[in-house]
Protein backbone atom coordinates (compact mmCIF):
# COMPACT_ATOMS: atom_id res chain seq x y z
CA UNK A 1 0.00 0.00 0.00
CA UNK A 2 1.19 3.23 -0.66
CA UNK A 3 2.27 5.99 2.17
CA UNK A 4 -0.74 7.83 1.11
CA UNK A 5 -3.13 5.02 1.63
CA UNK A 6 -1.97 3.88 4.74
CA UNK A 7 -1.98 7.73 6.07
CA UNK A 8 -5.91 7.44 5.23
CA UNK A 9 -6.67 4.15 6.30
CA UNK A 10 -4.60 5.13 9.72
CA UNK A 11 -7.02 8.52 9.47
CA UNK A 12 -10.01 6.43 9.13
CA UNK A 13 -8.92 4.62 12.50
CA UNK A 14 -8.15 7.24 14.93
CA UNK A 15 -11.71 9.01 13.50
CA UNK A 16 -13.86 5.81 14.45
CA UNK A 17 -12.05 5.51 17.82
CA UNK A 18 -12.89 8.79 18.60
CA UNK A 19 -16.68 8.72 17.71
CA UNK A 20 -16.20 6.00 19.60
CA UNK A 21 -14.88 6.96 22.56
CA UNK A 22 -17.53 10.37 22.55
CA UNK A 23 -20.16 7.90 22.83
CA UNK A 24 -18.96 6.25 25.46
CA UNK A 25 -18.11 9.69 27.30
CA UNK A 26 -21.64 10.76 26.35
CA UNK A 27 -23.63 7.54 27.56
CA UNK A 28 -20.64 8.06 31.05
CA UNK A 29 -21.84 11.31 31.20
CA UNK A 30 -25.58 10.27 31.24
CA UNK A 31 -25.02 7.88 34.24
CA UNK A 32 -25.35 5.04 31.96
CA UNK A 33 -23.40 1.71 32.50
CA UNK A 34 -23.78 -1.79 31.91
CA UNK A 35 -23.12 -3.76 34.68
CA UNK A 36 -21.96 -7.84 34.47
CA UNK A 37 -21.59 -10.16 37.49
CA UNK A 38 -20.15 -13.69 36.25
CA UNK A 39 -20.01 -16.94 38.51
CA UNK A 40 -19.15 -20.34 37.52
CA UNK A 41 -22.46 -22.19 36.97
CA UNK A 42 -21.16 -25.66 37.20
CA UNK A 43 -18.07 -27.60 36.57
CA UNK A 44 -18.09 -30.27 33.33
CA UNK A 45 -15.53 -32.78 34.59
CA UNK A 46 -17.58 -35.64 34.34
CA UNK A 47 -21.20 -36.60 33.42
CA UNK A 48 -22.92 -39.23 35.30
CA UNK A 49 -20.62 -39.98 37.56
CA UNK A 50 -18.05 -40.79 34.76
CA UNK A 51 -14.96 -38.91 34.30
CA UNK A 52 -14.31 -37.35 31.13
CA UNK A 53 -11.15 -36.92 29.03
CA UNK A 54 -9.25 -33.83 28.56
CA UNK A 55 -10.27 -33.55 25.47
CA UNK A 56 -13.97 -33.04 26.29
CA UNK A 57 -15.25 -29.99 25.40
CA UNK A 58 -19.13 -28.03 25.30
CA UNK A 59 -20.12 -27.70 21.98
CA UNK A 60 -23.69 -25.75 22.77
CA UNK A 61 -25.96 -24.31 25.71
CA UNK A 62 -29.95 -24.73 25.37
CA UNK A 63 -31.01 -23.10 28.87
CA UNK A 64 -34.44 -23.49 30.07
CA UNK A 65 -36.42 -20.90 29.88
CA UNK A 66 -35.98 -19.90 33.61
CA UNK A 67 -32.44 -20.69 33.81
CA UNK A 68 -33.15 -23.26 35.97
CA UNK A 69 -31.40 -26.25 33.81
CA UNK A 70 -29.17 -25.99 31.57
CA UNK A 71 -28.56 -29.01 28.70
CA UNK A 72 -25.17 -29.35 27.35
CA UNK A 73 -24.48 -30.94 24.04
CA UNK A 74 -21.09 -31.97 24.34
CA UNK A 75 -18.00 -34.17 22.94
CA UNK A 76 -15.00 -36.09 24.17
CA UNK A 77 -12.90 -37.13 21.79
CA UNK A 78 -10.89 -38.84 23.68
CA UNK A 79 -13.65 -41.51 24.51
CA UNK A 80 -15.66 -41.56 21.09
CA UNK A 81 -17.97 -39.00 21.96
CA UNK A 82 -19.53 -37.27 19.03
CA UNK A 83 -22.55 -35.27 20.21
CA UNK A 84 -23.39 -36.45 23.91
CA UNK A 85 -26.31 -34.40 25.97
CA UNK A 86 -25.98 -33.65 29.75
CA UNK A 87 -28.32 -31.80 31.85
CA UNK A 88 -27.52 -30.10 35.28
CA UNK A 89 -29.78 -27.71 37.03
CA UNK A 90 -29.36 -26.13 40.05
CA UNK A 91 -29.86 -28.95 42.58
CA UNK A 92 -27.65 -30.86 40.83
CA UNK A 93 -23.99 -31.62 42.29
CA UNK A 94 -22.56 -32.65 38.83
CA UNK A 95 -24.16 -33.45 35.38
CA UNK A 96 -26.49 -36.10 34.62
CA UNK A 97 -26.24 -37.59 30.87
CA UNK A 98 -29.50 -37.43 28.64
CA UNK A 99 -28.24 -39.38 25.95
CA UNK A 100 -24.93 -41.09 25.03
CA UNK A 101 -23.98 -39.72 21.79
CA UNK A 102 -25.04 -38.84 17.95
CA UNK A 103 -27.13 -36.17 19.29
CA UNK A 104 -28.09 -33.96 16.46
CA UNK A 105 -30.36 -30.70 17.58
CA UNK A 106 -32.22 -29.89 20.36
CA UNK A 107 -35.05 -27.68 21.95
CA UNK A 108 -37.21 -27.21 24.18
CA UNK A 109 -41.15 -27.86 23.98
CA UNK A 110 -42.46 -26.29 27.19
CA UNK A 111 -41.89 -25.67 30.88
CA UNK A 112 -39.57 -28.77 32.19
CA UNK A 113 -39.71 -30.79 28.74
CA UNK A 114 -37.18 -31.51 26.09
CA UNK A 115 -36.91 -32.78 22.85
CA UNK A 116 -34.01 -33.70 20.86
CA UNK A 117 -33.11 -35.79 17.78
CA UNK A 118 -30.33 -38.09 17.49
CA UNK A 119 -28.37 -39.42 13.93
CA UNK A 120 -29.30 -43.26 14.80
CA UNK A 121 -32.69 -42.97 15.76
CA UNK A 122 -36.11 -42.76 14.11
CA UNK A 123 -38.13 -39.26 15.13
CA UNK A 124 -37.84 -37.01 18.42
CA UNK A 125 -37.20 -38.22 21.52
CA UNK A 126 -38.83 -36.19 24.21
CA UNK A 127 -38.07 -35.82 28.47
CA UNK A 128 -40.95 -35.01 29.69
CA UNK A 129 -39.98 -33.98 33.08
CA UNK A 130 -36.49 -32.67 32.92
CA UNK A 131 -37.12 -32.15 36.85
CA UNK A 132 -37.86 -36.14 37.40
CA UNK A 133 -35.07 -37.62 39.76
CA UNK A 134 -35.25 -40.20 37.60
CA UNK A 135 -35.03 -39.03 33.76
CA UNK A 136 -37.04 -40.90 31.20
CA UNK A 137 -36.51 -40.37 27.59
CA UNK A 138 -39.47 -41.82 25.25
CA UNK A 139 -39.69 -41.90 21.54
CA UNK A 140 -42.42 -39.74 20.00
CA UNK A 141 -41.73 -40.75 16.47
CA UNK A 142 -45.49 -41.48 16.21
CA UNK A 143 -46.89 -38.28 17.48
CA UNK A 144 -47.49 -34.76 15.59
CA UNK A 145 -44.43 -33.39 16.95
CA UNK A 146 -42.03 -31.55 14.91
CA UNK A 147 -39.17 -30.06 14.83
CA UNK A 148 -38.97 -26.13 15.08
CA UNK A 149 -37.63 -24.12 11.76
CA UNK A 150 -34.04 -22.73 11.90
CA UNK A 151 -33.35 -19.50 14.38
CA UNK A 152 -33.08 -16.29 13.08
CA UNK A 153 -29.46 -14.75 12.21
CA UNK A 154 -28.64 -12.08 14.80
CA UNK A 155 -29.92 -8.46 14.33
CA UNK A 156 -28.37 -6.36 11.85
CA UNK A 157 -28.38 -3.48 13.63
CA UNK A 158 -26.60 -4.92 16.41
CA UNK A 159 -24.41 -6.94 14.43
CA UNK A 160 -22.89 -3.71 12.39
CA UNK A 161 -22.34 -2.13 16.07
CA UNK A 162 -20.56 -5.33 17.38
CA UNK A 163 -18.25 -5.57 13.90
CA UNK A 164 -17.54 -1.30 14.21
CA UNK A 165 -16.98 -2.05 17.90
CA UNK A 166 -14.32 -4.62 17.21
CA UNK A 167 -12.76 -2.69 14.20
CA UNK A 168 -12.25 0.22 16.56
CA UNK A 169 -10.77 -1.62 19.33
CA UNK A 170 -8.81 -3.82 17.56
CA UNK A 171 -7.27 -0.51 14.93
CA UNK A 172 -8.71 -2.30 11.95
CA UNK A 173 -10.33 -1.03 9.09
CA UNK A 174 -13.08 -3.37 7.68
CA UNK A 175 -11.89 -5.89 9.48
CA UNK A 176 -8.02 -5.66 8.34
CA UNK A 177 -5.63 -5.13 11.11
CA UNK A 178 -3.20 -1.84 10.24
CA UNK A 179 -0.61 -2.82 12.92
CA UNK A 180 -0.80 -6.86 14.18
CA UNK A 181 -0.75 -10.03 12.20
CA UNK A 182 -4.22 -11.19 13.79
CA UNK A 183 -7.40 -9.92 12.44
CA UNK A 184 -10.81 -9.75 14.52
CA UNK A 185 -13.76 -10.44 13.53
CA UNK A 186 -17.23 -10.66 14.99
CA UNK A 187 -18.02 -15.10 15.04
CA UNK A 188 -21.58 -14.62 16.23
CA UNK A 189 -24.20 -12.67 17.90
CA UNK A 190 -26.59 -14.08 20.30
CA UNK A 191 -30.07 -10.98 21.25
CA UNK A 192 -31.66 -11.30 24.39
CA UNK A 193 -35.40 -12.41 23.87
CA UNK A 194 -36.28 -8.73 24.73
CA UNK A 195 -33.85 -7.57 22.31
CA UNK A 196 -32.62 -4.78 24.16
CA UNK A 197 -29.09 -6.16 24.75
CA UNK A 198 -26.96 -8.78 22.62
CA UNK A 199 -23.86 -10.87 23.59
CA UNK A 200 -21.28 -10.96 20.51
CA UNK A 201 -18.59 -13.40 20.28
CA UNK A 202 -15.15 -12.12 18.68
CA UNK A 203 -11.80 -13.72 17.68
CA UNK A 204 -8.51 -13.32 16.05
CA UNK A 205 -7.28 -14.98 12.76
CA UNK A 206 -3.56 -15.70 12.28
CA UNK A 207 -2.17 -15.70 8.91
CA UNK A 208 -2.47 -19.59 8.46
CA UNK A 209 -6.33 -19.46 9.49
CA UNK A 210 -6.03 -20.38 12.91
CA UNK A 211 -8.37 -19.33 15.79
CA UNK A 212 -7.73 -17.66 19.14
CA UNK A 213 -8.41 -14.87 21.88
CA UNK A 214 -11.66 -15.41 22.03
CA UNK A 215 -14.01 -13.06 23.76
CA UNK A 216 -17.57 -12.43 24.78
CA UNK A 217 -18.85 -8.69 25.16
CA UNK A 218 -22.53 -7.62 25.97
CA UNK A 219 -24.09 -4.19 23.79
CA UNK A 220 -26.95 -2.59 25.11
CA UNK A 221 -29.19 -1.62 21.76
CA UNK A 222 -29.92 1.63 23.47
CA UNK A 223 -26.91 3.26 24.46
CA UNK A 224 -24.64 1.10 22.17
CA UNK A 225 -22.36 0.67 25.00
CA UNK A 226 -20.27 -2.65 25.01
CA UNK A 227 -18.26 -4.17 27.81
CA UNK A 228 -16.80 -7.53 28.15
CA UNK A 229 -18.60 -10.89 29.97
CA UNK A 230 -15.35 -13.04 29.66
CA UNK A 231 -11.99 -13.53 27.23
CA UNK A 232 -9.28 -15.98 26.97
CA UNK A 233 -5.95 -15.45 25.46
CA UNK A 234 -5.12 -19.25 23.32
CA UNK A 235 -7.49 -21.10 21.62
CA UNK A 236 -11.09 -20.68 20.79
CA UNK A 237 -11.63 -24.23 21.79
CA UNK A 238 -11.41 -22.59 25.20
CA UNK A 239 -14.27 -20.58 24.95
CA UNK A 240 -16.27 -21.55 21.84
CA UNK A 241 -18.81 -18.89 19.94
CA UNK A 242 -21.99 -21.99 19.87
CA UNK A 243 -21.94 -22.87 23.31
CA UNK A 244 -23.23 -19.21 24.31
CA UNK A 245 -27.60 -18.93 24.69
CA UNK A 246 -30.17 -16.46 26.62
CA UNK A 247 -32.72 -17.69 29.19
CA UNK A 248 -36.23 -16.24 29.09
CA UNK A 249 -35.13 -14.28 32.60
CA UNK A 250 -32.32 -12.40 30.80
CA UNK A 251 -29.04 -14.35 31.92
CA UNK A 252 -26.39 -15.64 29.59
CA UNK A 253 -25.15 -18.67 29.70
CA UNK A 254 -21.62 -19.86 28.25
CA UNK A 255 -19.18 -22.48 28.21
CA UNK A 256 -15.31 -21.87 29.26
CA UNK A 257 -12.90 -24.41 29.50
CA UNK A 258 -14.87 -27.40 30.72
CA UNK A 259 -17.40 -25.38 33.31
CA UNK A 260 -20.71 -23.86 32.56
CA UNK A 261 -21.09 -19.91 33.58
CA UNK A 262 -23.77 -17.41 34.03
CA UNK A 263 -23.55 -13.96 33.17
CA UNK A 264 -25.75 -11.36 34.67
CA UNK A 265 -26.14 -8.08 32.53
CA UNK A 266 -27.62 -5.13 33.51
CA UNK A 267 -28.01 -1.37 32.04
CA UNK A 268 -28.46 0.93 35.25
CA UNK A 269 -27.81 4.47 35.59
CA UNK A 270 -24.90 5.18 38.02
CA UNK A 271 -26.26 7.54 40.97
CA UNK A 272 -25.90 11.44 40.38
Amino acid sequence: MHRSGRLVCLLVVILAACTRDQDQAENAAAGITLRVNTTQRSSFQTVAGDTLSDSARILEIHPEHDGDALVALFADPGRRVLAGLAIVDRKMAAPQLLWPDSVTSVWWTGPHMLAFTTGNGRGIRLAVDIHAAKLRVADTSSTALTKPAPAVSGDSTMVLRARAYTDSVRAQVGGVSQSSPLAYSVMRLVSSSDGRLAAFHTAARDARGGLMNPAWYALDRESGIVTVIDQVTGSIAELPERAGQWSEGGSFFYAKGRALWEAEIARARSAP
